[in-house]
């Protein structure tokens, strides 16, 4: 058993695909057609530059991955509470962009058919209807009283206080949770 357990090779720690970068070297801004711009002082410039919350459930406001034009990581800023107020000011206008989320102050209706449920909600954006599909994976209890509901087009919407909607609201959301 000795020899065998001699043998074992243990792989060395990989090293992870992108970077952490220092809030204070870099710099994001607007070109004069609109598009983000990522500068890391000294070294390099990105022309068309993504934002996203690495953890956009658990830990929003911390930990943003800034991407390239394939989608690829360029790095991350650990706590963008950190950057100058200008790349802070950009970074939330992309963010509140791509993270669109109607907040659902009322089920008027949702109902099952063939898989699929037929959502009728009153938002603070107003009157939505969308469809949802494979429950389990697009309706989400976050705890706290707060539930996420993704669409089949990749919209989210949040309930903020599931307990504190009205009766007919609580008795929908508890049938597909």
């Amino acid at each position: 058993m000795a020899e065998a357990e001699e043998n074992i090779s243990v792989e060395p720690e990989r090293e992870p695909d992108y970077e952490f970068l220092d809030p204070d070297k870099i710099r994001l801004f607007r070109s004069d057609l609109g598009w983000l711009r990522l500068v890391v002082e000294d070294d390099r410039c990105y022309l068309d530059v993504k934002v996203v919350r690495t953890f956009p459930l658990s830990n929003p406001d911390r930990f943003y991955g800034l991407l390239n034009s394939k989608d690829k990581v360029i790095g991350m800023v650990m706590d963008p509470s950190k950057l100058d107020k200008d790349s802070r000011n950009i970074c939330e206008e992309e963010l509140k962009r791509r993270y669109f989320t109607p907040i659902i102050r009322k089920l008027v209706r949702m109902k099952e058919e063939y898989g699929a449920v037929y959502c009728e909600v009153e938002t603070n954006m107003g009157n939505r209807e969308f469809v949802v599909k494979g429950i389990r994976d697009a309706i989400l209890d976050l705890g706290d009283g707060r539930v996420l509901i993704m669409d089949v087009d990749g919209n989210r919407y949040m309930v903020e206080d599931w307990p504190g909607l009205d009766l007919k609201s609580r008795r929908l959301l508890e049938s597909v949770l």
